[in-house]
């Protein structure tokens, strides 16, 4: 009897577990708002391919495409204290590409405005938009903000 309880009770918490939604689809049912510590924090995201040419550099050669972003956290008030990025996910069509900490640097504008910036080697469509989200930690919780169908410029 036991075992029989023992199989039913895993075979019910399996089947919540697989009702219940990934946090992949929860990070891209997300908006470029989200309230943080009682303030709202919206994203506004930039991306570009830098087409300039460089000193030193011929057009014969193939060069590498780098991706750059600018993703901008702003309030009207202050930004948390505690807050920080703790993940920028890029996705594409089937392709996703996951960054942490070290990979992009955070810069802080003002109390209302942080800029996190980027230059990532990425075989990326530049003709095709991206989806953009950013994990924000704040002590325990964290929210995550998307910026969605994102035009990727070029600068000449």
């Amino acid at each position: 009897m036991k075992k029989v309880v023992t199989a039913l009770a895993l075979s019910i918490a399996l089947a919540g577990c697989a009702s219940s939604p990934t946090t992949d689809s929860v990070m891209w049912a997300s908006s470029d708002t989200a309230m943080v510590e009682q303030q709202t924090v919206s994203l506004n995201s930039n991306l570009w391919i830098d087409m300039m040419p460089k000193v030193g550099e011929t057009s014969a050669l193939v060069k590498e495409q780098n991706l750059y972003g600018a993703l901008n956290l702003s309030t009207e008030n202050q930004l948390p204290a505690d807050m920080d990025v703790a993940m920028v996910v890029l996705k594409q069509g089937d392709m996703t590409w996951e960054f942490e900490g070290s990979d992009f640097e955070l810069r802080n504008h003002s109390e209302s405005q942080w800029e996190v910036a980027f230059n990532w080697q990425l075989e990326v469509n530049i003709t095709k938009p991206v989806d953009v989200a950013v994990q924000l930690v704040d002590g325990e919780n964290k929210t995550w903000l998307v910026s969605k169908q994102v035009n990727i410029d070029t600068v000449y």
